[in-house]
């Protein structure tokens, strides 16, 4: 998949942005929650999938349903704690949801603001009403810390070993590169008599040619690959991970070295399916920026060690909040 940069439509084939509904998904106690919310936190992981499975089967099917499940149902965890904090007059602290942001962007978008925008935008979402959201959010968190903390504070042994177990998550992935080898076969085949089924066929049988070794890489590219390092037996020279949409950086970044992914979905337009095409990669070399140290996200480590200790009683106490509820779905 090329940079944004890298690709362009004409004007006139770009098709017009249609008006998204915002309607009610849910209520907890009268309180709702939007389909819009639901758009905006399923959003990145509807792209990641239709990489991931390209002809958007039964497969894709199911587990964009278990995400949406998912996240309406944090959702509705949310309203029910939320409740609780505004009749104690809590207050929540605007850098910290800032924080919070921030974090977002970098772990679902490679930290490209205008994509997490974008994103918004075709979940009929502003960022006001995101902020809100994530406000939300972190209030469950710190909840979740101050009801069911004993004040016992947790001991060295406990902080580093949480901090190994999670510092990855800490990590600038903005600064992450990666070189890799592609294949890309077009949509839309250069032989008019073929039609995209076709294309997709292809790639499955060079991806298997190439998994079976019966074919190099390189030779394969030339042969099949339709972009601009086709010639050059397919190698990406290094790339940052920002510099690639965030949905194939997220499948690109957790595959083994030397393995064989694909076809990948690879839609620089999801609307415009002329504009893609299927893609087969096989990383060469990831380089990760490193986690900081503990002495820097202590605080974080520390309340990691508390949440975890408290799991059981919050679960409890959630499920009682959610039996004297009154909650209804509307999707």
């Amino acid at each position: 998949m090329l940079p944004a940069s890298a690709q362009s439509q004409p004007e006139a084939a770009r098709p017009k942005p249609q008006r998204v509904v915002n309607r009610v998904a849910a209520s907890v106690n009268g309180r709702p929650i939007t389909t819009a919310e639901v758009r905006a936190s399923l959003f990145p992981i509807l792209r990641e999938l239709q990489v991931l499975y390209p002809k958007m089967g039964s497969k894709f099917v199911s587990e964009l349903a278990k995400a949406k499940e998912m996240i309406l149902n944090d959702m509705i965890e949310r309203e029910l704690v939320l409740g609780e904090f505004e009749e104690k007059g809590y207050m929540m602290r605007d850098d910290h949801i800032e924080t919070a942001i921030n974090y977002h962007i970098l772990a679902r978008y490679n930290g490209n603001r205008d994509a997490f925008l974008k994103g918004l935008q075709t979940a009929g979402l502003n960022l006001t009403e995101f902020r809100e959201s994530i406000r939300k959010q972190e209030i469950v968190n710190a909840m979740r810390s101050s009801r069911f903390d004993r004040n016992i504070p947790p001991t060295p042994d406990e902080i580093n070993a949480e901090y190994q177990k999670i510092k990855s998550d800490f990590r600038d992935l903005t600064q992450d590169s990666i070189v890799y080898d592609k294949i890309f076969i077009p949509f839309l085949p250069d032989d008019p008599s073929k039609t995209p089924d076709d294309q997709f066929l292809l790639a499955e049988e060079v991806a298997k040619k190439l998994k079976n070794k019966e074919i190099s890489f390189a030779d394969a590219a030339k042969e099949y690959s339709r972009d601009v390092m086709a010639e050059k037996g397919g190698r990406w020279d290094r790339i940052k991970r920002g510099d690639l949409a965030a949905e194939f950086a997220s499948v690109v970044f957790s595959a083994p070295v030397g393995e064989i992914v694909g076809p990948l979905a690879d839609r620089p337009n999801p609307d415009m399916l002329q504009y893609g095409g299927y893609t087969i990669v096989r990383v060469a070399e990831k380089t990760l920026a490193p986690a900081p140290p503990l002495s820097k996200v202590k605080e974080e480590v520390d309340a990691s060690v508390r949440r975890k200790r408290s799991e059981e009683r919050y679960r409890q106490w959630v499920e009682r909040l959610r039996n004297k509820a009154i909650i209804r779905t509307f999707v």
